[in-house]
């Protein structure tokens, strides 16, 4: 029997959601003996592994793990090494896949044999299949008000010390109502998801390993993740850059194929890391503006603004009227990510900033606009 998917999923602590997901796999519409799961079990201390060594697959199955936590880039290459398919799909612990999740990643392949499909941001909605006595106050409250209406809400849910299930392995295998009941949209703005899905610019930020599928040729290629990106945060992007470097494109998945398990926020780790970024620094240097904003503009944090900026800059090196503006924003943004990289503003930086404020004052392109938008948050950078 030949493989042609193999799905990755890495997990820490999450067996709750973990039982969920491996349930979903159940389902699928693809045929099981053309597909496996691994899950990849960084060094987990809540009973994963015999979770997972008495759950009966009826697809083909394989459980590895690290003795002790060794982070999210090691995992997923621990899994990699035991991966037979053809192509890799990385998805994670907490991401509840439909049944036609593979079929259409398999209908996607036949148009785009070598891209990489993303399953963001169409299948970035969330669903509340468990209760977390740890939710924030907040949390607790967009909780009560999603399962209020389906009649979940449970004013012990109050006071409970457990984690408490609404949505069962037999709610997933018999496809019952249950799962309609708990599913809300994503909190990620509108705005940002339409940004996320355009590819003209930065198209690597698609690489989110929520769920992601890569022909596992090209993984190999570029050696997998980077295990110096220990702690949670930018080693998927950073993925999807090398796999960018080599002309591989990257496309959305435009139907919704699965939900995220909603948790509590703490869970999730520090979305922009800066040790991860001076990583990423170290290992491309700085000489390229899409990198380089980040010291700027996350694009975690604001993404319409950061691929704005770069959509300003390649117009404004189209045009002989603002290329010496453009010049200028590429050079600031380049001082920014060394500022940002080496915590230090050498009295060489700033007499290069200075200039380059002299130049662009009285200008008025928009070029011109940013370039000073940019120049004052690089003198505030680190202050």
């Amino acid at each position: 029997m030949s493989i042609r998917y193999s799905i990755i999923i890495p997990t820490y602590n999450r067996h709750q959601q973990l039982l969920l997901t491996l349930a979903s796999f159940e389902t699928q519409t693809y045929p099981k003996q053309h597909f496996e799961v691994i899950v990849a079990d960084d060094g987990s201390t809540d009973g994963t592994r015999e979770m997972v060594e008495g759950f009966q697959a009826s697809y083909q199955f394989n459980y590895v793990s690290h003795p002790e936590q060794r982070g999210r880039s090691a995992i997923r290459n621990l899994g990699l090494q035991h991966a037979k398919g053809l192509y890799i799909i990385f998805c994670d612990a907490d991401f509840l896949v439909l049944p036609e999740f593979i079929s259409t990643v398999r209908r996607y392949h036949r148009k785009y044999p070598k891209a990489v499909l993303s399953g963001i941001p169409h299948s970035w909605d969330d669903a509340y299949t468990h209760y977390y006595p740890d939710f924030s106050p907040e949390e607790k409250e967009q909780f009560r008000n999603t399962v209020s209406p389906s009649s979940l809400w449970n004013p012990e849910f109050e006071i409970a010390a457990d984690i408490i299930p609404l949505i069962t392995p037999e709610d997933i295998l018999h496809h019952t109502e249950a799962l309609s009941k708990v599913v809300f949209t994503t909190k990620v703005p509108p705005d940002t998801r339409q940004q996320f899905a355009k590819t003209d610019i930065a198209p690597w930020m698609l690489l989110v390993t929520r769920c992601v599928a890569i022909r596992r040729s090209q993984l190999t290629r570029i050696g997998g993740f980077n295990e110096q990106f220990v702690l949670y945060g930018l080693e998927d992007w950073d993925l999807g850059y090398r796999l960018h470097r080599l002309k591989i494109r990257f496309r959305s998945i435009k139907e919704v194929i699965g939900y995220h398990q909603e948790h509590p926020t703490h869970l999730r780790g520090n979305v922009f890391n800066t040790d991860n970024l001076r990583i990423m620094y170290k290992q491309y240097g700085f000489n390229d503006s899409s990198l380089n904003l980040f010291a700027l503009v996350p694009p975690s944090e604001d993404l319409e603004k950061y691929k704005e900026t770069l959509r300003i800059l390649r117009r404004g090196f189209r045009s002989k009227l603002t290329r010496s503006s453009a010049v200028m924003l590429r050079r600031t943004l380049r001082i920014a990510a060394k500022k940002f990289y080496y915590q230090n503003n050498p009295l060489k930086r700033q007499r290069s900033l200075f200039r380059i404020e002299k130049k662009a004052r009285g200008r008025k392109s928009q070029v011109a606009h940013v370039l000073r938008e940019m120049l004052v948050k690089t003198q505030k950078l680190g202050q």
